[in-house]
């Protein structure tokens, strides 16, 4: 069957081109024709195909991504463009997901108090993809096309916002799904009060990336060569520099003797200051990224991908929460909007995580020790193993759905 797949993947961001890379090679696996759709809205584009020329680091995702996926349509802008690519390419069914592909933030949500002493209300503004209606949604696309969503994330959506006007408007573009399914409680909540029905959480692809992969990860020793590492690393990576360096710094001298730390960038570099030995340069191969975390000692720092990665590989790993959702005063809330949040609590791994505000980090390096020590092996494994069974499961049933 000739699947198309809409979700984020040429983009500078290292998890969604391995989740994109995932459900590629796990479908031709299974003897069908993948072919991604590349749709983004034009802020995206010029962000990231757009800069192609002129950022390294930018060049090292769509080329990783190029040389994998080598089905992929024009860009894709409208519902127009979609159809149209749908008619060229003969693509017969369409998934959309995985990754932050239902989101609708609402003006209220995105109203906060910005600036240490000169406080300012500052209102966030989103790309045309994260509001509702769009083409993540199926708005638009051909409806003689069955189209399922997998894995779905709503990236804290405030869905308590919404008004019954537009939950009906949602509901009815959900209703044209043969099969959804979301990667997180919250989406699931999001959904049950939109459609007012239950919705299964599947893993995300990246769980699966061992199995769908395994030849595009690099080796360890070749790794390890590569970027001059010690048999024993901790990987360490702080998108947003909201953790004191004193704290970063003791992270060192506290592990000093069983493992060495090295500083990993973002997309956009190393964020954070720091007294390590060693940090990972940029440009970085997103296939790099997943080598340097599956062969890690530990891995502490933002950002979901990276904790999947180390879950996935039975890693010890700890997270600096920055995806809780927080209030007008830029204060945490305690709702389970985090996405990390849930996947830990599904690993029962809830003290491997924390928010940071404000002078809460102070004996965070004391915290990370402990957990890291006392990680779960057996138990992570087992759960690990129990995700590559969902996920083969659901994919099963993704495609039973649009088969019929």
């Amino acid at each position: 069957m000739r699947i198309g797949i809409i979700t984020y993947y040429r983009v500078a961001n290292f998890g969604a081109n391995l989740q994109a890379v995932s459900t590629y090679k796990c479908l031709k696996r299974m003897g069908h024709s993948p072919i991604f759709i590349h749709y983004m809205s034009q802020q995206l584009y010029a962000a990231t195909d757009g800069k192609y020329d002129s950022n390294a680091q930018v060049k090292a995702h769509l080329d990783f991504v190029d040389s994998v996926i080598t089905d992929q349509t024009e860009p894709c802008f409208c519902a127009d463009d979609i159809n149209n690519a749908i008619e060229c390419y003969g693509i017969e069914a369409i998934i959309i997901g995985s990754d932050a592909v239902l989101q609708h933030h609402p003006l209220l949500s995105r109203i906060h108090i910005r600036g240490r002493f000169l406080k300012r209300i500052n209102i966030e503004r989103v790309n045309d993809e994260r509001m509702f209606p769009n083409l993540f949604w199926g708005y638009g696309i051909n409806p003689a096309v069955r189209k399922a969503i997998m894995s779905a994330s709503a990236q804290n959506s405030a869905y308590q916002l919404f008004s019954p006007q537009l939950k009906e408007q949602m509901n009815e573009a959900l209703g044209k799904f043969s099969y959804i399914s979301v990667r997180d409680s919250w989406t699931r909540d999001m959904l049950q009060a939109i459609t007012g029905k239950a919705v299964p959480i599947t893993p995300d692809p990246v769980f699966a990336f061992n199995q769908n992969a395994a030849n595009l990860i690099p080796d360890e020793r070749q790794i390890r060569d590569k970027f001059h590492l010690p048999e024993r690393y901790m990987l360490v990576s702080f998108l947003n520099v909201n953790i004191p360096t004193d704290v970063v710094n003791r992270l060192k001298d506290r592990f000093a003797g069983s493992m060495e730390c090295v500083a990993l960038p973002s997309p956009i570099g190393i964020q954070f200051t720091h007294s390590y030995n060693n940090e990972i340069p940029l440009p970085l191969s997103p296939a790099d990224w997943y080598a340097l975390i599956k062969y890690a000692s530990a891995y502490v720092g933002n950002n979901m991908h990276p904790m999947v990665v180390a879950l996935h590989n039975n890693v010890p790993c700890f997270s600096i929460d920055n995806y809780s959702s927080y209030d007008f005063l830029g204060r945490p809330k305690a709702n389970g909007a985090s996405k990390i949040e849930d996947i830990l609590k599904r690993f029962h791994l809830e003290g491997n995580r924390m928010v940071p505000y404000k002078g809460n980090t102070r004996n965070l390096d004391v915290t990370i020790a402990e957990r890291l020590s006392s990680f779960p092996k057996d138990a992570v494994r087992a759960t690990a193993a129990s995700f590559c069974e969902d996920y083969r499961t659901m994919m099963q049933s993704i495609i039973k759905s649009l088969q019929q």
